[in-house]
């Protein structure tokens, strides 16, 4: 066999693995996620004017009263730091969080 289309498959099966963990947590947040108050932490924008890659984290306290920091799986343009947000978060993979939207 081809070494590239060995790799070819072995890349879009990771890539497929990603997107179903990633689909998951989002539906687990949405589901069953413990809702509260955070701010914008920071905000981290990569790329140019259109190939934009933005990261926005946020400060968070847990049901438990552990303050943490997440990154936003759903960030909008225009969030600023300082900004306050209700979000959800994972209740076991408590870095995943999403803004809730009304």
């Amino acid at each position: 066999m081809d070494r590239g289309i060995i790799l070819w498959a072995v890349f879009l099966t990771v890539f497929a693995v990603g997107t179903l963990v990633s689909r998951r947590i989002k539906r687990q947040i949405e589901e069953g996620g413990i809702e509260t108050e955070g701010v914008i932490s920071r905000v981290i924008v990569n790329g140019q004017t259109d190939d934009v890659d933005l990261h926005v984290y946020v400060r968070y306290r847990t049901a438990e009263g552990e303050e943490l920091e997440g990154i936003l799986t759903n960030p909008s343009p225009g969030l600023e730091p300082g900004q306050p947000v209700r979000v959800k978060y994972h209740p076991t993979l408590k870095n995943n969080v999403r803004l809730v939207r009304k």
